[in-house]
């Protein structure tokens, strides 16, 4: 029997950035459309968060992120270095 192997994610795409900027809040040429604030996980493994992201809508157009994936790294993103934040592989995807 093999082994079982995590996924990647990587039929997620890349990130939505429509606007052709650099990855991160704290990026002078950042950020990508698609960008979140860090999700904060508890020790028992869980998380609450609620979020407004202002730049995206799901009504058709170029800022759409109708039929988009969300992401989630295994670090913590450090809102400036492109393309992802040095924020580690995916480990989760939605």
């Amino acid at each position: 029997m093999r082994a079982a192997t995590a996924p990647s994610f990587g039929s997620a795409g890349g990130h939505f950035n429509p606007t052709h900027r650099q990855h991160g809040f704290e990026n002078p040429q950042g950020p990508h459309l698609g960008d979140l604030p860090n999700l904060v996980i508890q020790r028992d493994g869980s998380a609450t968060q609620s979020l407004l992201a202002r730049n995206v809508t799901l009504a058709a157009g170029t800022s759409s992120v109708r039929g988009r994936s969300l992401v989630v790294h295994a670090e913590r993103d450090d809102y400036r270095t492109d393309p992802a934040g040095n924020s580690g592989d995916r480990v989760a995807c939605g």
